[in-house]
């Protein structure tokens, strides 16, 4: 049996890592909010319309100014009469546009579509998707498709090579998001900084589904549309890929930079949206402007 001394410094211990448990994971947690889940966006977006999104290649980050427009997005999300909700978009980009001055470039021109549908419940529960890449040849490039049963994503990929064809299950945390890297979610709404959560992303290019976490890591001021704007800086970490994502304070995505290799892809709201934010005040953001 442990004597007096012992005991005691066991109980300081465990007393300590309790409060550091307490302090780092459960305390933010309640003090910041429940994160984001595909309910909540589904009714926050917008069903009176789409919304539309410049796809634009960054050739050097050092000038973020200086960027190539190569094509453009249009993401849809639709209530229906029995309370499902669809989101759905439709990508075109010239492929040999977004390639040029890599290792890759191509022909000179060619156009590359990228459709996805996502189905989801009334309780916010994705129960089905599709993601499919075609080009203006006429070929099937990338389909994948996902079905959710007995609380697994079964996700199936099918491509033009051997090794793109690949069967998966995930498990499927309830209202969890799952989307595509070129099919920008419309809204995060609730965001406050230090929130984190898990999520599944779709990469068009290869069909790989890969799980991520998201954090939201500072409040700052972007310029959009001319103005400058307060936004929560989202960062989606990836076993590749870093994805940054920028939510003006009411919910509203106005942009996403996704840094594939060899290509800084961004995608940017349409600043002619109706229903964009408001200018930020002066002095209404933390952090430093960025272009």
């Amino acid at each position: 049996m442990p004597s007096r001394w012992i005991s005691l410094v066991i109980l300081v211990y465990w007393s300590v890592a309790a409060f550091l448990l307490l302090k780092w994971d459960v305390l933010p947690e309640l003090t910041m909010g429940y994160p984001p889940d595909l309910r909540g966006i589904a009714f926050a977006s917008d069903s009176s319309g789409s919304v539309r999104w410049s796809i634009q290649v960054l050739d050097d980050p050092r000038s973020p100014e200086d960027r190539r427009t190569v094509g453009e997005a249009v993401t849809t999300t639709k209530r229906q009469a029995d309370g499902w909700f669809e989101m759905t978009s439709r990508v075109e980009f010239d492929a040999g546009g977004l390639l040029k001055g890599t290792l890759l470039a191509i022909r000179d021109s060619l156009r590359v579509e990228v459709k996805s549908r996502y189905n989801v419940d009334p309780a916010g529960n994705l129960q089905n998707f599709e993601v499919r890449v075609s080009s203006e040849l006429g070929d099937e490039m990338v389909h994948v498709t996902g079905r959710l049963k007995d609380g697994r994503m079964n996700i199936v990929a099918r491509g033009p090579i051997p090794i793109m064809n690949r069967s998966d299950s995930i498990k499927y945390e309830p209202r969890s998001v799952v989307s595509d890297l070129l099919g920008p979610l419309d809204r995060l709404p609730g965001l406050h900084v230090g929130q984190r959560w898990e999520m599944q992303a779709v990469n068009p290019f290869t069909g790989r589904t890969e799980s991520s976490r998201a954090e939201v890591t500072r409040q700052t001021l972007i310029h959009w549309a001319g103005n400058p704007v307060s936004t929560y800086e989202v960062e989606q970490q990836m076993s590749s890929l870093r994805v940054h994502t920028w939510v003006a304070t009411d919910g509203m995505i106005l942009r996403q930079e996704v840094p594939f290799p060899m290509v800084h892809l961004i995608l940017e709201r349409r600043g002619d949206d109706a229903r964009a934010p408001a200018s930020a005040e002066p002095g209404g953001a933390a952090g430093r402007s960025r272009p």
